[in-house]
């Protein structure tokens, strides 16, 4: 039981990297607060999906590791995404990247509400 507890407890001092990682940005702002990740791997893909809280100022350091197209959205942080994590919000954009280091295929989305406070953080890799 205790190696289940140690082990959570990595995952979550090692959520701010992992996000940064998927971002292609050296690390998180520092107002940037992990809620929840969760990764599902299909047999030839990999989905890893992060929910995080942010001051609104700090998000554009979100998009600097990638060269993001922007396009409105009006579904929810659970309704975009493969994985659901964190609690649902409204999104109102979605900012995408293909990055060619995924050659095979997949993206890089970064979903935020209005406010660009919350925003899951999804990668697809094929």
């Amino acid at each position: 039981m205790a190696a289940i507890a140690v082990a959570k407890v990595v995952d979550i001092n090692e959520r701010p990297k992992r996000v940064a990682s998927i971002l292609n940005i050296p690390s998180l702002p520092k107002s940037a607060r992990v809620i929840d990740c969760n990764a599902a791997f299909i047999p030839t893909d990999v989905v890893d999906t992060c929910s995080i809280e942010i001051d609104a100022n700090d998000f554009p350091d979100l998009l600097s590791g990638y060269n993001f197209s922007e396009s409105p959205t009006t579904e929810t942080s659970h309704s975009a995404v493969f994985t659901k994590v964190g609690p649902e919000f409204p999104l109102a954009v979605e900012f995408t990247a293909v990055p060619k280091e995924l050659k095979h295929g997949g993206h890089v989305k970064v979903l935020a509400d209005r406010e660009r406070r919350r925003a899951v953080i999804d990668l697809y890799v094929e």
